[in-house]
């Protein structure tokens, strides 16, 4: 429905319920129906605007290096300052006279964060003022850190979080060297300082309007800065300890968090794309469930687990990790006030930990592993019955048929009798999915 289909239709509903041709609880449900439409048209015309924006900027930076050796000093100069200056005119213009439009905020910003950019390019290269690559990404962050506050524009805190995100890892003595060759000349408590600005940017728009398609831009730009972060700072802090243990606890713990954030917290909407972080999390969890389920796994786990740590490092991220995890658990379960439905999600730490505690007795710590993994899929297949949600179902069929795969692919046979095994398993999958759908549809 179009915007101004939608006004209409707000107008005229309490007249509607006054007359009595539809109730006050039907016309709240019109209005919700055809408002996830409105915004939906809305999300993507922001989209789209963001897109061409980045591309005409892209398209800006391509012509120019085309003709990069036919320009003299003075017009690189003068090219340098009408880009940034233009961009920054045009941002203002659009502040100031189109307020209430989305999405030429959110492109001006993207335009003006590349703008800037180039300018440094251009100046930089006609002046040789030298330095590295790592020091023109560091100076075009800095620059650029409040270009997403003053319009606000979430597309360039967009580009702002994967900029920072490069910096960071370059900034890394132990890792930086395979990104680029030289180092951040920005501290770490100044990326610090800047990373707490978008995050600061994040809050601000997620209590602003968290279904807003900019802000669900936002979170997966956090969620997955954040990952790659962590995992670069836990290489980092275990490669010298070669306890693979230890690495694995501490995955265990931070996808579970994000899991349980999500969750809680930073939850978007109802479709999967729109929990960032419980779908990362939940995907992280899964591969450690099922790693820790084959016997060829914990075999190759008991085998490196002989090396002992080196470093306490580790102890205190992991130390910490424990204490987010206890606090989220704690506040899931107090408000889920019942056994949740994919508790086995929840309890994946204590799951990997107890693998760890059994690691001397490779059979006992893989069938517990196995036992805990079958128990929490039929637990999310009885609440899936239950609660009449198909989806549940079969997330806890497919976790069982996995697990049952994992070990047959271990066992010594041929591929005639694996193929075999896979379609009697696919069968019975659909077959009990169309049996519960069927069942679904009587009742309902």
């Amino acid at each position: 429905m179009s915007k101004e289909n939608y006004q209409w239709l707000e107008k005229e509903l309490p007249s509607w319920v006054k007359d009595g041709l539809v109730s006050e609880g039907s016309a709240q449900v019109l209005l919700h129906r055809y408002e996830g439409e409105k915004s939906s048209q809305r999300s993507s015309g922001i989209a789209f605007s963001l897109l061409g924006f980045a591309l005409v900027g892209l398209g800006i930076i391509s012509i120019l290096a085309y003709n990069w050796d036919e320009l003299g000093h003075l017009e690189r100069t003068l090219l340098a300052v009408f880009l940034l200056v233009g961009a920054q005119a045009f941002a203002f213009w659009v502040k100031r006279f189109k307020p209430n439009d989305t999405s030429l905020l959110e492109g001006s910003g993207v335009l003006w964060f590349l703008m800037m950019g180039a300018s440094l390019a251009i100046i930089g290269q006609t002046y040789h003022l030298g330095g590295t690559m790592s020091d023109f990404l560091s100076m075009w962050l800095l620059l650029s850190f409040g270009i997403a506050w003053l319009i606000p524009s979430s597309g360039a805190a967009f580009f702002q979080i994967i900029l920072w995100t490069f910096v960071w890892l370059g900034s890394r003595s132990d890792f930086g060297g395979t990104l680029m060759p030289t180092h951040s000349f920005l501290s770490p408590w100044m990326l610090a300082l800047l990373a707490l600005s978008w995050l600061g940017f994040y809050a601000v728009q997620y209590k602003k309007d968290k279904s807003a398609n900019a802000t669900l831009l936002l979170s997966w730009a956090i969620a997955l800065s954040v990952l790659v972060v962590f995992v670069v700072e836990v290489v980092i802090d275990t490669h010298q300890m070669q306890n693979i243990r230890m690495t694995l606890m501490l995955f265990a713990l931070f996808f579970t968090i994000y899991y349980l954030a999500g969750k809680l917290y930073l939850s978007q909407g109802e479709k999967s794309w729109q929990h960032p972080f419980e779908r990362i999390g939940k995907l992280g969890v899964l591969i450690l469930l099922l790693v820790h389920v084959s016997y060829n796994a914990e075999q190759w786990f008991f085998h490196l687990s002989l090396m002992r740590a080196t470093s306490n490092g580790s102890s205190l991220m992991g130390f910490m990790l424990v204490l987010v995890f206890g606090a989220l658990l704690a506040l899931f379960i107090r408000k889920e006030k019942r056994l949740p439905s994919e508790v086995l999600f929840c309890v994946t730490p204590i799951i990997v930990w107890m693998y760890g505690v059994l690691q001397n007795e490779p059979y006992t710590a893989m069938l517990f592993t196995n036992i805990s993994v079958i128990l929490g899929a039929s637990w999310m297949i009885y609440c899936g019955a239950k609660e009449i949600k198909i989806g549940l179902i079969n997330q806890g069929m497919l976790l069982i048929a996995l697990v049952i795969w994992i070990h047959f692919m271990d066992a010594n046979f041929d591929l005639v009798a694996k193929g075999m095994a896979f379609i009697i398993t696919g069968v019975l999958f659909l077959s009990l999915n169309a049996l519960m759908r069927r069942r679904f549809k009587v009742l309902s």
